[in-house]
């Protein structure tokens, strides 16, 4: 994994305290490709800053696991996907449906963990979303 540049320190995170002195304003898409986490609870914790600081909001979604030990975990846009199609046709609905919120997102966070280190390593990064933001 030389290409997400692991001995760099400036990309290293290692608590949610060093999240902080990220300036999220001038981080690209590149240069979140090289940051790497000691865990995954911190990685979140990084997304969601930067998606708030981006007027969004973020959620986890899939994970994969090599027998009980997850290997990669994905962050989304809080719009990303669609409500089942069950919903709009429930017989004998007892209330009002909740208004759509989802609408397709496709922003978001994958990261992969490096076997030999141990660390989790952002493996695709986008902040392109379909919806209108917050504007700071």
């Amino acid at each position: 994994m030389s290409d997400n540049y692991a001995d760099d320190d400036l990309y290293a995170f290692d608590s949610g305290e060093s999240i902080g002195w990220i300036d999220f304003f001038i981080s690209s898409e590149e240069e979140v490709l090289r940051f790497n986490f000691l865990d995954v609870d911190i990685a979140f914790e990084f997304y969601q800053q930067y998606a708030k600081h981006h007027g969004s909001s973020a959620r986890r979604s899939r994970s994969e696991k090599r027998g009980k030990v997850k290997i990669q975990q994905e962050f989304v846009c809080h719009r990303q996907g669609y409500r089942s199609p069950k919903f709009y046709s429930m017989p004998n609905q007892q209330k009002k449906p909740r208004a759509e919120t989802r609408c397709g997102c496709p922003a978001r966070m994958l990261l992969r963990m490096d076997d030999e280190s141990g660390r989790w390593h952002v493996a695709y990064f986008s902040d392109a979303h379909n919806h209108h933001v917050l504007e700071l």
